[in-house]
């Protein structure tokens, strides 16, 4: 993600533990003991780490999402061809940590899904983190060569940073439209209806990603019970 930046655009990645070496580099990701931003330093195992996005988000950071917390909005601005201040840049800079981001903090800080004890109910190795770890040298692989793990670390590379451009440009190609689209109609509601209860979609939209996260931001009071569109038969 970091390569997305202009700043890291043009950077070699390598991979230490060194700190020696460690200390000679532009930035530093996922080691080193240090979360410092003045110095480009990223990590979250340290001791006392409890840095989250904010926002009303509480999932402590993992280094990817310390990255996305500093430079997530030149990336997505860049993306949109708008300024890091751009509404919509901000839109997107939070609905991606909702819908991407949190998860993969998450999963990378051991933080269940939901608060219970009990045990969950079937195994999911499916999402993003679990693909990429099984990009990890298997122990049987006769070949256990640095060079071996630089290849596989690549591939992991390529793949987050395929899932995660694929999610900026799903949220500006067709999330955010849809909210626009969304936006209007619910503006227009009394248009169709004077109890403001029913909302038609002038053309057909994903409105279940939006519609009570706008209700509660326009303040739609009464809530809206229909919504109409055409069918595509």
């Amino acid at each position: 993600m970091i390569c997305l930046t202009t700043k890291f655009s043009n950077s070699e990645i390598v991979r230490t533990r060194d700190p020696k070496v460690l200390e000679g580099f532009d930035a530093v990701l996922d080691v080193g003991g240090v979360y410092d931003p003045s110095r480009d330093r990223y990590d979250h195992h340290q001791k006392g780490f409890e840095e989250v996005f904010g926002y009303g988000f509480n999932t402590k950071l993992s280094s990817a999402g310390l990255v996305y917390k500093h430079f997530g909005k030149e990336i997505i601005a860049k993306e949109l061809q708008l300024g890091e201040d751009h509404p919509n840049v901000q839109r997107l800079f939070l609905a991606i940590y909702k819908n991407f981001m949190e998860a993969i903090d998450a999963i990378d800080n051991g933080i269940n899904q939901f608060d219970t004890d009990k045990p969950p109910r079937y195994v999911n190795t499916t999402n993003l983190s679990s693909r990429v770890g099984r990009l990890n040298l298997d122990w049987m692989d006769p070949n256990q060569s640095p060079e071996k793990e630089n290849e596989a670390f690549q591939q992991a590379m390529a793949v987050a940073g395929s899932e995660f451009l694929d999610s900026v440009r799903f949220h500006a190609k067709s999330w955010l439209p849809a909210r626009s689209i969304v936006m209007e109609c619910i503006a227009d509601r009394y248009d169709t209806d004077p109890s403001g209860e029913i909302m038609v979609l002038k053309r057909f939209t994903p409105w279940k990603l939006h519609i009570f996260e706008l209700e509660e931001e326009m303040k739609v009071d009464p809530p809206i019970k229909y919504v109409l569109y055409e069918s595509l038969d």
